[in-house]
């Protein structure tokens, strides 16, 4: 395998488990369940238009607006690791999303709110783009690549999510989100101990 698929899995992998499309995909299912074929297209359109924009626009900016607040690298990655870690003990606890990102919005926009934001690009997401666009060129072109590809993603599962629940099931899909929110709470513990590192706290 060579240097550069390895360096492009490093970052799609961590950015695929945070945005979880698994467990997205089942509380997708649960929100247009009652949508026609055209609502379910238009929301799914919103999802993922709307939360690839959003994360876009964070990585290819956001570093310049933690300069602007005066933000260090370090402090996002602390700040970003705490949201991560909550996010992950609740996907291990609870098989889903956290409570605190779910919507009961049963209108066409369900696709823009809760979808796009905050389930999709939330800011464990937000915080993990802005982090990875932080070690260089390669890196930058990496996380871009790896927002358009977990997105697309995204688009496959939900345009296909009801012929995927019928094969698959409800309670793989919440299994399989537990494994996820364990690998979200190991990658915030390595933040942690990124920033800890960048400080010169630990060697």
């Amino acid at each position: 395998m060579s240097l550069a698929v390895v360096s492009f899995l490093e970052i799609f992998i961590p950015l695929f488990v945070v945005i979880d499309p698994f467990g997205t995909l089942v509380l997708f299912m649960a929100a247009t369940s009652d949508m026609s074929p055209k609502e379910r297209r238009l929301a799914t359109k919103d999802a993922v238009v709307y939360g690839s924009l959003i994360l876009v626009f964070f990585a290819v900016l956001g570093n310049v607006i933690i300069f602007f607040f005066g933000i260090s690298i370090q402090a996002l990655e602390i700040a970003g690791g705490i949201i991560l870690l909550i996010m992950g003990i609740e996907m291990v606890r609870e098989g889903d999303k956290p409570k605190s990102t779910r919507s009961s919005n049963g209108t066409t926009d369900v696709g823009i709110v809760p979808f796009a934001t905050p389930l999709l690009a939330g800011p464990g997401a937000i915080s993990l783009v802005i982090i990875l666009m932080k070690n260089g060129l390669m890196e930058e072109i990496f996380t871009l690549m790896s927002i358009l590809v977990v997105f697309l993603i995204v688009y496959i599962f939900f345009t296909y999510s009801l012929k995927i629940m019928d094969v698959v099931g409800e309670r793989p899909m919440k299994a399989l989100t537990r494994i996820f929110g364990l690998l979200v709470a190991a990658f915030a513990i390595q933040y942690f101990i990124d920033a800890m590192t960048g400080l010169g706290l630990i060697k």
